[in-house]
């Protein structure tokens, strides 16, 4: 009897613990990529960076190693001469970007961003999503079936997304209508990520003097009813994995904004960064790399400064000036705001009209942490649903972000982008309204 008793308590233990277990999943076996690089300098001065992924399958190795090669092939020769040999070079950058969803499969797209003087003249792209687990690889027709709605779902949001980009500029019709069409959207090139699944598209096919990628995201709550069942499976993440948002403030900077660049995208994760206005013109290139390797961005109002000391007016002017930049950046206006300081309350009381991200966990990187001290801060605060704040203009802060982000997926966490951490919840981000975190739709501050 009493081997009885023990053996039902131990099962309903289990029972207890095991929501909790499966939705903290530690990253999968199958989901670990190895990236590195080489640089060629060429005998004409140009560079060239060829990014190689190691995974666990020889095979998808061998593919994507074989399409970024291709590349090279094809472009590295016709890079010009730098007409000086600064860092305001003349390369090629054939990097890789890769993102996982559910419990095998994982999604790549291979960009070849050819650049002048810092200034981006020319980008070519491929998608590759596989089962990690068997290799196969994995088509928009494999999520959804051949009569289902979803084609309907992304055709509307192919037509409103791409429309959005540039407003100041009218696509072709006929080209738009193409892209919408029923055989191109079964073959368009995709990724899958924590929340979403994103069609890509160069900004060149609608808008040819951008050299840009164009994004168009739905989110897998808008899908997964119409999904085939292994597809939900892969997408149901809410039922494997906590989930957070790493953001960073401040930037753009020439250096420390490149090296978080490259440690998010060797650790596969996508973050948010909130830029400020007057500092776009002079890093256009950083802000459209953010935008290309599918980080969402935000405003940090036009200037660092604190908004108490500044009309009503004046913050609300601070709207177009920001969008202009943006738009001329990456082809739209950001969406949302963190204010400097977080001083939220005098911007909603001037109704300038942004929704407000705050953040629910400071790492306070800011005050020059070493990257121990903010990993160890956020392994004693960070729980579902947190916004995680950061700076890339700190020297610390790049590595700071690579330890982040490999902890946070050793513990069972998906890195989102604001825009999936509440969109996972249903919450619509409103104009005037402060956010300061997403779980279960609660939004509201954090209590210690």
């Amino acid at each position: 009897m009493k081997n009885k008793r023990t053996a039902l308590l131990l099962l309903c233990l289990t029972l207890c613990l095991f929501p909790l277990l499966s939705h903290a999943l530690p990253l999968q076996e199958c989901h670990k990529v190895a990236l590195t690089y080489t640089d060629i300098t060429q005998d004409n001065g140009s560079v060239v960076r060829h990014w190689r992924a190691d995974t666990v399958l020889d095979s998808v190795d061998e593919e994507l190693s074989s399409l970024t090669q291709a590349y090279v092939d094809e472009i590295a020769p016709t890079l010009e001469k730098p007409k000086n040999k600064t860092s305001l070079n003349s390369r090629l950058d054939m990097e890789i970007r890769y993102s996982r969803t559910g419990l095998t499969w994982m999604s790549f797209l291979l960009q070849a961003r050819t650049s002048f003087h810092r200034a981006l003249i020319g980008q070519e792209f491929t998608t590759r999503t596989y089962d990690m687990e068997t290799g196969e690889r994995i088509y928009l027709t494999d999520l959804f079936d051949t009569d289902s709605v979803a084609w309907d779902t992304l055709a509307a949001e192919v037509r409103n997304q791409l429309t959005a980009y540039f407003p100041d500029e009218t696509p072709d019709p006929a080209l738009l209508s193409s892209l919408c069409a029923r055989e191109n959207l079964e073959t368009a090139e995709f990724t899958l990520h924590g929340f979403s699944l994103v069609l890509h598209y160069p900004a060149s096919a609608l808008y040819p003097s951008h050299h840009t990628l164009m994004e168009v995201t739905v989110m897998y709550s808008a899908l997964y009813a119409d999904m085939l069942p292994e597809a939900k499976k892969q997408t149901d993440n809410l039922s494997y994995y906590k989930t957070c948002a790493l953001t960073f403030d401040d930037g753009p900077s020439r250096t420390n904004t490149t090296l978080v660049l490259k440690n998010l995208m060797i650790t596969g994760c996508r973050a948010t960064f909130f830029v400020i206005g007057n500092r776009i013109e002079e890093y256009v290139d950083q802000v459209q790399r953010e935008h290309d390797l599918g980080h969402a961005i935000g405003n940090h109002n036009w200037h660092h400064g604190n908004v108490t000391k500044s009309s009503a007016s004046a913050l609300r002017g601070m709207v177009a000036k920001c969008d202009e930049q943006m738009i001329k950046a990456i082809g739209k206006a950001a969406a949302y705001d963190r204010v400097p300081y977080g001083l939220y309350p005098q911007m909603i009381k001037a109704k300038v009209g942004w929704p407000y991200i705050q953040w629910s966990l400071d790492t306070y990187d800011w005050r020059g942490r070493s990257t121990s001290t903010v990993l160890s801060s956020v392994k004693k605060q960070i729980s579902d649903g947190d916004i995680i704040l950061c700076h890339d203009i700190k020297d610390n802060t790049p590595e700071s972000a690579k330890r982040i982000c490999e902890y946070l997926q050793e513990e069972g966490y998906l890195l989102l982008t604001i825009d999936e951490l509440f969109a996972k919840d249903g919450v619509v981000l409103q104009p005037d309204t402060v956010y300061y975190r997403c779980v279960d739709g609660d939004t509201s501050i954090k209590k210690k």
